[in-house]
């Protein structure tokens, strides 16, 4: 005659097999990589924690972030609001995802490739990125932009936003980690795909 099993045996068993037909893990279909974390207001109000472009170049440690890493939600320095000055060397406002893409450099005569690049949403995501992009069109008024979107002259700035890892760039060998080289003229350090991204605050010094 067989033994009589325990109602917690039974209970066991039965979230056993819940848990193995359980929904799977819901897929990202995010149009473009991070992009819920990139149009991002949450940090836009509140006090901004000074930053150098020399130091996020030299000193701000790359996350484990990459490529596959499409849906990854904001984690360490990314939680923290940061304000930079630098100089404004190229812009380019016809991105397919609608964002300015701004390239700043230390100083006015740094070499162009020393650059962090900082980005504005479309404007019609949120009023933050309204004012941003109408503070940076008041600066730019009376200056020339190429084809290419180099400036006539660098123009100084302070611009107050997130920090973002754009690890959609990361490009990880064997014997190398680096930029894949698309992230506009900025070298191919890692460190180099550290952001500013969503811009909220654009400002002459």
């Amino acid at each position: 005659m067989p033994r009589s099993i325990s109602l917690p045996a039974i209970a066991a068993v039965a979230g056993l097999l819940a848990s193995r037909t359980a929904a799977p893990r819901q897929r990202c279909d995010q149009p473009h990589y991070r992009w819920s974390v990139k149009i991002d207001t949450t940090l836009a109000g509140g006090a901004a924690t000074p930053a150098t472009i020399t130091d996020i170049l030299t000193r701000w440690t790359p996350p484990a972030l990459g490529p596959a890493d499409r849906c990854a939600v904001r984690a360490g320095r990314e939680l923290n609001r940061y304000v930079v000055r630098g100089w404004i060397r190229r812009i380019e406002k016809k991105k397919d995802d609608g964002d300015w893409h701004i390239e700043l450099t230390a100083a006015a005569t740094s070499p162009p490739e020393s650059c962090i690049v900082v980005e504005i949403p479309l404007g019609a995501l949120g009023g933050a990125f309204r004012r941003a992009r109408a503070q940076l069109n008041t600066l730019l008024a009376g200056r020339h932009i190429d084809g290419e979107g180099d400036l006539d002259a660098p123009l100084e700035v302070r611009i107050a936003g997130a920090a973002f890892y754009d690890g959609q760039h990361r490009r990880t060998t064997r014997k190398h980690d680096q930029s894949d080289g698309g992230h506009g003229r900025c070298n191919t350090s890692v460190r180099a795909l550290w952001e500013l991204h969503p811009v909220y605050d654009v400002r002459r010094r």
